[in-house]
């Protein structure tokens, strides 16, 4: 019998920019399926749906934003091979029957929701043997899948395309142990702590990817130094190797702020050839980082990313705006704050209650939650699901007044000199001499293969030709060029501010105000009751702990935030001055650049 993996993502390139990485999901759960099955990998991007060939049983993954894309191949397969199943899982799956749309997914002739290491081969065994008729439509996983018992990716799968993607990812581990509000990651079923895989395996996988000429890694987690010790322990298994084979790996991971109070694990994560670590920061309001319980952030925020970036990192930060306790001058903020501690990525979203968060039932419990029929945002406007307490306008122009100054080749230049003399001051900085994540050369030669992408990239170098933004590049870059030679790796870091800069100003190329689809509370709205909206009942609080989740401690902070904004507002009205939204009409916070 045969089994066929369809990887059908929407490829939106305001999400790749351009990279495309082996969709992991399918080359791993391919080591899942049982003996005698003959198995297949199909990466739409890569090959046309209409070159796959029959299957018996063909198998989809993916987010929520993927529906549509999925369902077109699916259809598509199934008007060919009427008599083949069609199988569905991944995020997808766990989000829509969080938010009761399961129905959604009803054309799929079975869904799978959560881990599918264990349901996956029992499905294909019972498949063989002609007893599909003892499963419903709907198969849950009942546990989360023990990491430590993880098998490697079908490498031999790959081995005629792995030259096609700008990289890979390897999945490290699952799960985080910490508290934030609007995470869809920790409310899973035993997934508010971190499950990590095998050490050696890890570095198998890396092994089997450099034989085959991948350089690029994403290690794929939920907080890679959830478990510290494991962390580094993994750190010095990547090094041992790397030092052993002679390999040059350019790594990208996501973790916690609090990295920045172990400066061992900093220094190894350099030497085992990290280059850029995204760092949800999320607010630079304190009062909202409480409500969010992103308490790891609070306090010492900008001291520990001029930490994190001395020893030689790029932080690729999260940014929100729209927390309840966001006040009048949170865009002015958020620009002063990146250019006083140089940073040099950033991508900023608006607050969204993802379905199965604390979020998004504190939203619909105070009646501010937008429920859609679709259960993908539409991504023709800037729309969310939450009715803000901030008005739409403040919302909107202050975002646009952001992206116009973020883009400006003044900010740009100026926060990349103080990212220079961040890495430069500190006496921590650790060479890193792999090829980096961001090297132009390995990712320009990736844009030939696709029209599309050729065309983006086009793009980006008219933009960068206007005279100002051509100045300011070559001004970073002969900096960056100087520094190299004591700093070396530091060119990376060059590379990925202006990458990071071009995406932005691709993403929101003639935004304008019609482009927003936000929503506020009404003139009604009585601050007073927000409250109301947090409080858990008994019943809750015990799901909660069944599940392993800690959301009775994380709704404390929440509270805690909420009971700070309700004080600064006595007269149970929140009042914004919407000429202050625009960033430009504000004063900027003085900071020098060399």
């Amino acid at each position: 019998m045969k089994l066929t993996f369809i990887h059908a993502p929407e490829d939106f390139y305001d999400q790749n920019y351009g990279t495309k990485f082996i969709p992991l999901w399918a080359y791993y759960l391919a080591s899942y399926a049982p003996e005698g099955w003959e198995t297949e990998i199909i990466d739409c991007r890569l090959r046309d749906i209409e070159r796959c060939g029959p299957a018996d049983v063909f198998a989809f993954g993916g987010i929520n934003q993927d529906l549509q894309s999925m369902t077109r191949a699916m259809e598509r397969l199934k008007a060919r091979y009427p008599e083949a199943i069609f199988l569905l899982g991944g995020p997808i799956t766990w989000s829509f029957e969080k938010e009761g749309k399961l129905d959604m997914l009803r054309h799929f002739d079975y869904v799978f929701i959560m881990d599918g290491e264990e349901t996956l081969p029992m499905f294909l065994e019972r498949c063989e043997q002609g007893r599909l008729e003892e499963l419903d439509q709907i198969i849950k996983a009942p546990r989360r899948f023990p990491m430590e018992q993880a098998r490697p990716v079908r490498f031999d799968l790959m081995d005629h395309e792995a030259d096609e993607y700008y990289g890979t990812v390897i999945e490290v581990s699952r799960g985080c142990p910490f508290l934030c509000e609007f995470c869809d990651i920790r409310v899973m079923p035993d997934n508010n702590r971190t499950h990590v895989k095998d050490v050696g395996l890890i570095v198998q996988e890396l092994d089997g990817y450099y034989k085959r000429g991948v350089t690029k890694f994403q290690f794929a987690c939920d907080n890679f130094i959830g478990d510290a010790q494991w962390a580094e322990r993994c750190l010095d298994a990547i090094i041992e190797w790397k030092e052993r084979v002679g390999a040059n790996i350019s790594l990208f991971t996501w973790l916690t702020i609090n990295v920045h109070k172990m400066p061992p694990v900093l220094r190894k994560f350099r030497l085992a050839g990290f280059n850029i670590l995204f760092i949800g920061i999320e607010s630079v309001n304190q009062n909202s980082l409480m409500e969010t319980a992103k308490v790891q952030n609070i306090k010492t925020l900008e001291e520990a990313v001029m930490t994190i970036q001395s020893y030689g990192f790029t932080i690729a930060p999260g940014f929100i705006f729209g927390f309840d306790s966001d006040d009048e001058n949170i865009f002015r903020d958020t620009l002063d704050f990146i250019a006083r501690t140089g940073l040099i990525g950033g991508d900023p979203s608006f607050l969204t209650a993802l379905a199965g968060t604390p979020l998004f039932d504190r939203m619909k419990r105070s009646g501010r939650l937008i429920e859609r029929e679709s259960g993908a945002i539409a991504r023709r406007k800037i729309t969310t699901n939450i009715r803000y307490l901030q008005p739409v306008d403040f919302l909107a122009e202050g975002f646009m007044g952001f992206v116009h100054e973020f883009c400006s080749a003044d900010f740009q230049r100026k926060r990349m000199m103080k990212h220079f003399d961040v890495a430069a001051g500190g006496g921590c900085f650790v060479p890193n001499k792999d090829s980096g994540y961001a090297s132009p050369g390995h990712y320009l030669l990736r844009q030939f293969k696709d029209l599309g992408y050729l065309r983006m990239a086009w793009e980006r170098v008219w933009f960068l030709i206007r005279p100002d933004r051509f100045k300011a590049v070559l001004q970073m870059w002969l900096r960056a060029r100087k520094l190299q030679r004591s700093m070396p790796g530091i060119m990376t870091n060059f590379y990925y501010c202006v990458y990071s800069w071009t995406n932005i100003a691709l993403k929101y190329k003639g935004l304008k105000r019609d482009d927003f689809a936000l929503h506020t509370v009404g003139d009604d709205f009585d601050v007073s009751h927000l409250l109301e909206g947090a409080m858990l009942t008994e019943k809750e609080l015990q799901r909660i702990r069944e599940e392993g989740v800690k959301a009775d401690v994380q709704n404390r902070y929440t509270q805690k935030a909420l009971t700070e904004l309700i004080r600064k507002h006595p007269g149970r009205k929140i009042k914004f001055t919407t000429s202050k939204a625009n960033p430009a009409s504000q004063q900027t916070t003085p900071f020098k650049t060399r």
